[in-house]
């Protein structure tokens, strides 16, 4: 129902809205006066009611009265229904005009203070002017409800005219008697009717300032939308929906209206959405140049992070190799200063068997004369033994005893001479031995002199060479540590180009959206002509650090973490 109410009004133009809503407001105006003055009606209507009602009460009590002193013996029923009625015909108002009258159960008039010729007749065929049986109706009433009201039309003896008039009857049941006491109301009417016209007359005058004021309004709100409101509601749905296309059907709208002002947002809005599609575009295939150099480039850092790697690995292999050389030169220092002492040691050594070799070769020398000397002496005794074996022969059988001895002198004296002969040749062996070993010594003093000498210098040169190493040692220390801030470097590098292109990525990713977002807009009736998105590019391929190179990268973590949070805010 509601829905069908809206989709009504919907469909009527502003002109007819208004129309309407002037409509209900002059009408409803209209039915609040007439309502207003059928109020006032009523509330006169129930004054007059409750006083006809206050007034059978009254007569109602009279009869109670007289009839409770009838009960009492005082007198009659009779008679108390006589002085009753005697007493409610003197109940009388509005000089006259109002009075109380009874008829029984048999419908005969008891009582009634004007038609006097019809008491004691029957009043029930007695009808109004139009038929209406007036007093069958309030025995009616009277039966079933115990009292009501009862409307008629009657002669109003002041005006001689047939008015309304109303009457409230009630009936005593002890008696059997109904009391009644009318009122007309034409007066009523004719104050109902003067107020009526009075009230509609100025909500008449309302009416027609209401009317001249919503047609002022609705001049005023037409100049202000420039047009139907449902047209610039339709506009503007059609720009919410993103049709920016111009579609007014050749209208042309006041300046300053609400129609040109949205046409002036609609063609604004098309220039702005034209170059948003441009510029996203132009910003998408920068994302995705950024990001793509961004690949390479942390592909290429982590392949750099990685040989600084291995290169800080084959640095620190080499500066042990470098410190274990320098460790071994001065070992071999040590090595060369004891082969040293040790050299000039066994050349005075050498030395000493040189000069003992001298002398042994002078006393195998004076061996050799003692010898000579024995070998002549041996000789000569041998010259003798001869000789002496000459001259016991010479003796004969004398000298036979000097000869045996002679003979023994000589033999031994030949083998003294042998033995010397072979002690000298020992001898003589024994000083070329000697003399060879001395030469020998000789040389080798001589070798030893030279291997002194380059023992020294040996022992220079590795002195040198320890120095040397121990300085390489340090220098190395040195570019170890250089590779190593290189390589954290290149690591924090490295980190930082992910995280560029990360951010590449997520720009290219929210310059797609707003592509995406851009094509939602439709210029000139057609759909924008935002290019199709450009792929995505593949995601960088991240190359695994080594555990140590990553380790050192995450020691600078705020200058990353400020990095992060400069990109997350980019």
């Amino acid at each position: 129902m509601l829905s069908a109410i809206r989709g009504f009004f919907d469909r009527l133009s502003l002109n007819a809205r208004l129309v309407l809503v002037v409509s209900v407001v002059v009408l409803g105006l209209f039915g609040l006066t007439v309502m207003n003055a059928l109020q006032n009606r009523a509330g006169q209507m129930d004054g007059l009611q409750s006083l006809l009602r206050s007034q059978i009460e009254s007569a109602v009590s009279v009869a109670a009265a007289f009839h409770e002193r009838a009960g009492k013996g005082e007198f009659s029923e009779a008679e108390a229904q006589k002085r009753a009625l005697a007493q409610i015909h003197d109940m009388q108002w509005n000089k006259g005009a109002g009075y109380v009258f009874a008829f029984d159960d048999k419908y005969t008039l008891t009582s009634h203070p004007v038609m006097l010729d019809k008491l004691g007749t029957s009043v029930r065929e007695m009808t109004d002017q139009n038929g209406k049986p007036i007093f069958q109706a309030m025995h009616a009433i009277d039966m079933k409800d115990g009292g009501g009201l009862t409307y008629y039309d009657w002669l109003k003896p002041s005006s001689k005219k047939i008015v309304g008039k109303v009457t409230y009857s009630e009936r005593y049941q002890p008696w059997g008697m109904h009391f009644g006491a009318g009122a007309y109301f034409d007066d009523i009417d004719a104050q109902f009717r003067q107020t009526l016209a009075l009230n509609l007359g100025k909500a008449g005058l309302l009416a027609l300032l209401v009317i001249a004021l919503v047609w002022l309004s609705m001049r005023s709100i037409r100049r202000s939308i420039g047009g139907e409101p449902g047209f610039a509601v339709a506009m503007a749905t059609r720009i919410a929906n993103g049709d920016l296309g111009k579609d007014d059907g050749g209208k042309t709208f006041a300046a300053g209206s609400l129609l040109a002002e949205l046409a002036r947002m609609r063609d604004r809005l098309t220039g702005i959405v034209g170059e948003v599609q441009h510029g996203s575009e132009a910003v998408s295939s920068a994302a995705q140049q950024i990001a793509k150099g961004n690949d390479d480039l942390s592909q290429r850092t982590q392949e750099q992070a990685s040989s600084l790697e291995e290169t800080a690995a084959s640095m620190e292999e080499m500066t042990s190799t470098v410190k274990q050389n320098a460790e071994n030169a001065s070992y071999a220092n040590q090595l060369a200063s004891g082969a040293r002492e040790q050299a000039e040691r066994g050349g005075e050594v050498a030395a000493q068997a040189v000069a003992a070799m001298d002398e042994i070769n002078a006393s195998s020398r004076k061996i050799a004369d003692i010898v000579g000397l024995i070998d002549e002496i041996a000789f000569q005794t041998n010259l003798l033994s001869l000789n002496a074996a000459v001259e016991a022969a010479r003796a004969g059988e004398q000298g036979r005893g000097f000869a045996v001895v002679a003979s023994e002198v000589r033999s031994l004296s030949q083998r003294s001479a042998a033995a010397a002969k072979e002690i000298k040749g020992l001898i003589n062996e024994s000083v070329q031995r000697v003399q060879a070993g001395s030469a020998l010594v000789d040389q080798s003093g001589a070798a030893l002199t030279g291997i002194v000498e380059s023992v020294k210098k040996v022992t220079d040169i590795v002195a040198e060479i320890a120095a040397a190493s121990h300085e390489q040692s340090a220098g190395i220390d040195q570019v170890n540590r250089a590779v190593m801030q290189m390589d954290e470097v290149t690591q924090q590098n490295a980190a930082l180009v992910e995280e560029a292109a990360a951010a590449a990525r997520a720009m290219q990713e929210q310059a797609l959206e707003l592509q995406r977002q851009m094509r939602f807009f439709q210029l000139g009736g057609a759909p924008s002509d935002a290019q199709a998105p450009v792929a995505a590019p593949e995601s960088a391929r991240v190359v695994e650090l080594p555990r140590k190179a990553v380790a050192r990268a995450a020691e600078p973590a705020p200058r990353r973490a400020a990095a992060a949070g400069a990109w997350t805010e980019f």
